[in-house]
């Protein structure tokens, strides 16, 4: 096990309660054994991960950073926002959160009414059973097909039935950018937009801008070194901060990406500092 210090920490990681593989006590513990000092928990509307994992965080002596990832609609494209250091109990937030939950329920029922149109005989007890606790997502019902023997690789999943365009797609329920953002304020909490490398349409970092985004992500799994240093740059011109992290998702045929992105301790501090200027 690698000592912890405050130099390495991961503020993009994904539980079983949402749509990754690893349970909150799975992320911390590898989390300790990379050697991390911090991380955020950042589920898909929902705070639960979060919840779950305080406990061994504490013990464990990690520093764990409440925060969820919020999906925007922006121009037609699906842009997730970030939002750290929130106030778990606000009531309206709350609220908020579970009208989300309720929504993925529905949209995975309809995706395997339309799966099951295509003729494909999957039963969404199975898409449950997989979610667990979690709320129902596209992983799980790719998951899902690929244990029924439908497909041959979670990709192909993707590919040929539930990725965007694909015949049993189902659109989800999305916020504005700016009630995306506005939320996260309403707790007290820190917005940033997560991998802008991924992002179709780079305007959306200046527009988001105007309604109040206050980071970027700048290190992320699938931004390379000089896409890192091309955003820690345009965010420094912005008078924004930077952030980073795996955006880890468990093990689905790839390495844990838990502890492989190095963001610096300074990205944290950054976060606080922005929280303690703002409220």
């Amino acid at each position: 096990m690698t000592k912890t210090s405050k130099q390495w920490i991961d503020l993009h990681i994904h539980t079983t309660a949402s749509d990754s593989l690893f349970t909150p006590n799975e992320v911390v513990e590898t989390a300790r054994k990379k050697g991390l000092s911090a991380i955020a928990i950042t589920d898909h509307d929902t705070i639960d991960g979060y919840e779950a994992a305080k406990e061994i965080a504490e013990d464990l002596e990690i520093e764990l950073i409440p925060a969820v990832e919020l999906s925007v609609a922006y121009k037609g494209e699906d842009i997730h926002l970030l939002g750290y250091l929130i106030d778990c109990e606000n009531p309206e937030f709350l609220k908020k959160i579970n009208s989300f939950q309720k929504e993925r329920r529905i949209r995975g029922e309809k995706m395997v009414e339309k799966l099951n149109e295509l003729g494909i005989d999957l039963n969404i007890e199975t898409v449950k059973n997989i979610a667990g606790k979690g709320s129902v997502g596209r992983p799980h019902l790719a998951d899902a097909l690929l244990k029924e023997e439908f497909v041959n690789t979670y990709e192909e999943a993707f590919a040929r039935y539930i990725g965007y365009h694909a015949p049993a797609y189902v659109s989800k329920m999305f916020l504005t950018p700016k009630e995306g953002i506005d939320l996260v304020h309403l707790v007290r909490g820190v917005a940033v937009l997560a991998h802008p490398g991924t992002v179709r349409i780079q305007q959306a970092i200046y527009d988001f801008v105007d309604l109040g985004l206050d980071g970027i992500e700048a290190y992320h799994s699938k931004h390379d070194r000089e896409t890192t240093k091309n955003y820690i740059n345009l965010a420094q011109k912005l008078g924004l901060i930077y952030t980073g992290g795996s955006d880890c998702h468990g093990r689905r045929g790839e390495k844990v990406l838990i502890g492989t992105v190095k963001v610096p301790y300074q990205c944290l501090e950054m976060l606080r500092k922005v929280k303690e200027e703002n409220y």
